[in-house]
């Protein structure tokens, strides 16, 4: 499992007000909380934060935040919880970062990876469908894997892989039930076509009917 060290500097003002101006220093507002810690409010460098999100193990990563109030130095070992983010700019708004201990269980969502080329596709023609690209597990910190790999290369049209084909590392947790689909591989959809002999066919009927209704005009000015 990864972990990373982070800089904080606390911080006494908060609001929306405070947040912008933050931000238009290349800052990111955050907190930090957890079940033992009450709420810090923080100050973090963007460009820090970012290259900790881009270490490749996504948001589960171990984090050493050390927090600055000016006087000390508080080092506590924490997690993303969630990031905010502007759905335009795509920067980041805001950071929850939560407290967790070493030696307790935590729920967190495990990316899910496919690997290789189903031969339903390659062969067949499918579709591959990934229905479950998360999954939720309990474990300790440091047993967290980045994510789960799933071989797909044997996948025909109509073959499906579940949670229980999944490698599970030791001293992890599925929450999930083990008949849960990850990926399967189904038929092309179909397009329907309409024959040509069908449109002629109607193109004929639609002549006769015009001829039949000359013909009646006709017999209607004989009689007339």
């Amino acid at each position: 499992m990864t972990t990373v060290a982070l800089a904080a500097q606390s911080r006494t003002e908060t609001g929306k007000g405070v947040a912008r101006s933050l931000r238009r220093q290349a800052l990111i507002p955050a907190v930090f909380y957890g079940p033992e810690v009450d709420p810090i409010p923080l100050i973090l460098q963007s460009r820090e934060l970012e290259k900790l999100i881009t270490t490749g193990a996504g948001e589960n990563i171990l984090i050493d935040l050390n927090i600055e109030d000016g006087k000390s130095t508080q080092s506590h070992r924490a997690m993303i919880k969630e990031i905010q983010v502007d759905p335009v700019k795509q920067n980041i708004l805001h950071v929850d970062l939560y407290a967790i201990s070493m030696d307790k269980k935590i729920s967190v969502e495990v990316p899910i990876t496919l690997t290789g080329t189903a031969i339903g596709v390659s062969d067949e023609g499918g579709i591959l469908q990934q229905v479950s690209r998360t999954l939720e597990v309990s474990c300790l910190p440091d047993r967290i894997p980045e994510a789960f790999e799933l071989e797909v290369t044997a996948l025909a049209i109509g073959d499906s892989l579940h949670v229980s084909d999944l490698e599970i590392p030791e001293g992890v947790d599925i929450l999930a039930e083990d008949e849960l689909t990850v990926a399967s591989v189904v038929p092309p959809a179909k397009v329907e076509e309409i024959e040509p002999e069908v449109l002629e066919e109607e193109e004929e009927g639609e002549e006769v009917e015009e001829g039949e209704e000359v013909a009646e005009t006709k017999e209607e000015g004989d009689q007339e």
